[in-house]
């Protein structure tokens, strides 16, 4: 598969980030050779290269088209939860206007972050190391869990829900064999493919050591989620409940300590919260395009939106993390500070799967069973959780599930999930116009699912390079 470039923009944007790193880094970090730059079979021979080729497949999830700026932005911009502000700097504008085409640079550097992610993942899984078979094997475990975390990724942003198993996919890439042209798989395949992924990496993964490692009850929270989105509801609330029920893992214990949970940058081995997130250190960050900076202490392009902000209560912890203050052309705004160390020297880590998801998950799906006591019951503990003067809620049927939605777009706020949501729902995304936000057509202020916007074009660039792409584009573009 081709990998290209993105636009010049972003290209800079990179090498500036790339030099300063590496006017900090000790002459050590400097003169070390990347993991993927010779073949398989020279460069994982041990367990030792293997890790170092893990720890490449691991900074690749940093990069920016995936969750060290594009992914958490886009997909609350795409949709009801943030705006782009009109003194903006000119980044996510595409994103926010629904004025993207084929050539997108946003979509084109997800698509490569991703495929090279998905190549540093095949190169681990099929090379044959010597040594120690069982650490090999759970490195080999995490890289499994790495590719489907990835595919899971990129069959919700360039692909419809799942209601149409037949409908077109991605590629499913297993191998690095670069006369390899692949067409889209189905969208049923690709939900196997990272299925499969998950459970092989469940066959040896190790256990749980710090947040920023890919662990057992990790990977079965990811697996919750691949069956929630496939409409397993069964299996992900088995799944779902297993992690919480046996993982040791907790939510916060009270307000203060949910304010100092999003405050700290540090990797966690607390088990409070996080099952898995991307590591952004004093290092090993994006330095001025970190994803903090564009919310807050740094670019301050995007709010959050002001309904969004009233739906939350008053004494809602979460609203805690939504400040109140201006854009940078003086408009009343609310700034978003869940992630507050975009001008410290240690960064924010990005969340990946988190406990409060997977109550969610166990809700929802067990609403969908209709177990309504089961439901309630992981629902009332997540929700009184982040705001201890809610009334228990009491509901049924359709009323229940709208609610667990609706705490799920509060819950999950700005760490990227809400239009997947919605489009995994097939709902319409409904706008509001904030004072001192950029303006949106009438037309993308209600954006129903049936719009071709909804998902995401195939770049044209990989297109144009994969003739048996020709006629696989998305619909409009």
């Amino acid at each position: 598969m081709k990998i290209f470039k993105s636009r010049y923009l972003r290209f800079v944007l990179q090498l500036i980030t790339v030099a300063a790193l590496m006017a900090s880094c000790s002459k050590n970090f400097i003169e070390r050779l990347p993991e993927d730059a010779v073949s398989t079979s020279e460069a994982i021979t041990d367990k030792s290269s293997m890790q170092s080729a893990l720890n490449g497949a691991y900074a690749e999830l940093r990069a920016l088209g995936l969750y060290g700026a594009d992914l958490p932005i886009i997909g609350d911009l795409l949709a009801d939860n943030s705006f782009v502000q009109t003194g903006n700097t000119g980044r996510f504008l595409t994103i926010y206007q629904y004025t993207f085409i084929s050539d997108d640079s946003y979509y084109s550097t997800i698509w490569n972050n991703a495929y090279t992610a998905i190549l540093r993942a095949n190169n681990i899984i099929n090379a044959s190391p010597s040594g120690d078979q069982a650490a090999i094997d759970e490195l080999k475990s995490q890289a499994y869990a790495i590719r489907a975390l990835v595919y899971f990724k990129l069959i919700n942003i360039y692909a419809r829900n799942y209601e149409d198993t037949s409908g077109l996919g991605v590629p499913i890439v297993l191998e690095d064999n670069p006369a390899n042209k692949p067409k889209r798989s189905s969208i049923g395949q690709v939900y196997n493919q990272i299925e499969s992924d998950l459970q092989a990496a469940l066959s040896n993964i190790g256990d749980y050591t710090s947040s920023i490692t890919i662990s057992k009850y990790a990977v079965e929270a990811l697996l919750a989620k691949t069956y929630f989105y496939s409409r397993q509801y069964d299996k992900a609330l088995t799944t779902a409940k297993d992690v919480i029920d046996n993982s040791g893992f907790t939510l916060t214990s009270s307000s203060s300590a949910y304010a100092s949970f999003w405050a700290n940058a540090a990797a966690k081995t607390d088990k409070v919260e996080v099952l898995f997130e991307v590591d952004a250190d004093a290092t090993n960050n994006n330095g001025s395009s970190d994803l903090a900076r564009l919310y807050n202490n740094g670019y301050n392009d995007i709010y959050c939106d002001s309904t969004f902000y009233r739906s939350f209560s008053e004494t809602d912890e979460r609203r805690t993390l939504l400040l109140e203050g201006t854009t940078k052309v003086g408009k009343s705004a609310y700034v978003v500070n869940k992630y507050p160390n975009g001008g410290n020297t240690d960064r924010d880590n990005i969340k990946v799967i988190r406990l409060a998801e997977v109550y969610l998950i166990a809700s929802e799906s067990a609403a969908r069973l209709e177990q309504n006591s089961v439901a309630l019951d992981y629902l009332n503990t997540l929700a009184r959780n982040r705001d201890q003067s809610l009334t228990a809620y009491s509901l049924s049927g359709q009323p229940l599930i709208d609610t667990i939605i609706d705490e799920r777009r509060k819950e999950l706020a700005f760490e990227g999930d809400r239009i997947f949501d919605l489009n995994r729902l097939g709902l319409t995304v409904v706008r509001k116009i904030n004072q001192g936000g950029l303006s949106v057509t009438s037309s993308y202020l209600s954006v129903a699912y049936a719009d071709f916007r909804r998902i995401a074009p195939i770049p044209y660039t990989e297109i144009k390079a994969n003739s048996n792409l020709a006629d696989e584009q998305n619909p409009s573009y």
